[in-house]
């Protein structure tokens, strides 16, 4: 919980109490993505319409395919921020494939837990997780065995400047899922950073901050064992 000086002003008291409910809404709203997924928006998504891509766009996403198949393992602190301002900070790491983890600084009581078949979220303070099957979330883009853009994926914006590199796909068969939007340095070719945003419009940008790439990981990080009620969406 947000310590509390002793003796503190009521404003001082309504800015601790917001800044708790900022930290709550940026670490839950992964989950709240993936929520809104599957409970399905209002109306239904329109089809994806594929942009048309350039010679050089086209090698571009070819090396941007190669670059993530390539990955096996990232460790990196990670800032998430939302579309109203809400920031929270931690600890990312990723196996490929399927693996996936978030560690939130304190005082946000929630990890992220992808175990190759589940997408757990684990509210500590409620002492509830919540599984979501991991191909119903906009996670399993980044963790797909062998991802391919043309394989049931629509690019939907490619956006190339000096420095970077941005492409954004949908899922073809399932549209609802939202948009998944990821940017690259280009020298050398890096993920730097990567926004969900659903078909509500609900959108959420994680930027990794000293990523380690290739290295160790202990596979106990991508486990959990559930002692708490279990919810199933």
């Amino acid at each position: 919980m947000l310590s509390v000086p002793p003796i503190m002003s009521e404003s001082a008291k309504s800015s601790a109490a917001e800044a708790w409910r900022s930290v709550s809404r940026a670490a839950a709203a992964l989950l709240g993505l993936a929520l809104a997924v599957l409970a399905g928006p209002a109306e239904a998504a329109a089809v994806p319409q594929p942009i048309a891509l350039s010679p050089e766009d086209q090698a571009l996403v070819g090396s941007i395919e190669e670059y993530l198949n390539g990955i096996t393992t990232v460790e990196a602190g990670f800032v998430q921020v939302t579309a109203d301002g809400a920031f929270a900070r931690g600890r990312f790491y990723l196996s490929r494939p399927g693996r996936m983890r978030f560690e939130y600084d304190p005082p946000a009581p929630y990890l992220l837990v992808s175990d190759g078949t589940w997408f757990i979220y684990i509210d500590r303070e409620l002492e509830q997780a919540t599984y979501l099957p991991l191909k119903k979330t906009p996670a399993d883009l980044l963790l797909r065995a062998n991802l391919k853009f043309n394989d049931g994926l629509v690019i939907t914006g490619f956006e190339r400047k000096t420095s970077t590199l941005r492409i954004e796909v949908t899922d073809q068969r399932d549209p609802d899922l939202g948009q998944v939007s990821l940017t690259f340095v280009r020298q050398p070719l890096t993920l730097k950073s990567w926004t969900v945003r659903d078909a509500q419009g609900q959108r959420i940008q994680v930027t990794l901050v000293n990523p380690l790439y290739g290295g160790a990981l202990d596979a106990a990080l991508f486990r959990y064992v559930n002692t708490t009620p279990r919810r199933q969406d």
